[in-house]
């Protein structure tokens, strides 16, 4: 029964890290791609 539990634990905090990896990897994309907008907003307004 532990080492059940212990597969399920380990599952859980793996699948836990990815999602944080996942969306770390999506906000940084999305500061990529929007980083160019904005700067070209401040040159126009400038």
């Amino acid at each position: 029964m532990v080492p059940v539990i212990h597969d399920v634990r380990a599952g859980f905090f793996l699948v836990v890290a990815l999602a944080m990896l996942a969306f770390i990897c999506a906000v940084a994309g999305l500061g990529a791609i929007m980083r160019p907008v904005r700067w070209s907003d401040r040159r126009v307004v400038r």
